[in-house]
């Protein structure tokens, strides 16, 4: 392989981002979801 530890580095930097940014926006997604359902069941009480 051609690349230095410069290089690695830099793609492991990247890879371990992305990974972060997954897992971050995962949790996120689950945030927005549970509220999402907790506001359509106030949205029925309130429409009841």
């Amino acid at each position: 392989m051609l690349f230095d530890r410069r290089a690695q580095s830099i793609v492991e930097y990247i890879v371990i981002l992305a990974i972060l940014v997954s897992l971050v926006g995962g949790a996120l997604w689950q945030v927005f979801v549970s509220l999402q359902g907790k506001f359509n069941d106030v949205n029925a009480e309130i429409g009841s």
